[in-house]
């Protein structure tokens, strides 16, 4: 019987308790979530859009949005879902709807908090829809929009 080598073990040290990307509760997230939502329905162009896919599940949909932005804002891990395939599946959904879908992010996240506050969770809304629309748009000869920055 041949000598077998002595096993590899690996170890790892746990990873460093992570930091909320900014100081916001999740009571003031579900006002930010609930203000630019209101103000998505309002929208001449967003509005049609949402209300297409989501008539009579917007509560379903705005609990969602809770979990998504505690997630992503205080790593609470809460969310679980697959907002590419979301998107991708709206047939209407144009480029230039991620630009309105920002600016009045920033409006209502202007409105809502002091800018200390605000601009770290708008650089991460530009994160999230350049990472949308690169997935639904891209392509190797399409760079994203300089509004998408």
């Amino acid at each position: 019987m041949a000598d077998r080598p002595e096993p590899i073990v690996l170890t790892a040290r746990p990873a460093p308790p992570r930091v909320p990307a900014v100081e916001i509760t999740p009571d003031e997230i579900a006002l930010l979530v609930d203000r630019f939502y209101g103000e998505i329905r309002q929208h001449p162009r967003l509005g049609p859009l949402f209300e297409d896919r989501l008539a009579g599940k917007w509560e379903p949909h705005l609990e969602r949005m809770n979990l998504f932005w505690r997630s992503v804002l205080l790593y609470s891990g809460e969310y679980s879902g697959q907002p590419v395939v979301k998107h991708n599946a709206l047939p209407d959904l144009q480029e230039d709807d991620f630009r309105l879908w920002l600016e009045l992010f920033e409006s209502t996240t202007a409105k809502l908090f002091e800018a200390d506050i605000a601009a770290p969770i708008v650089v991460i809304a530009r994160r999230i829809a350049r990472s949308l629309w690169l997935a639904r748009f891209g392509t190797p000869f399409n760079k994203a929009p300089d509004w998408l920055g």
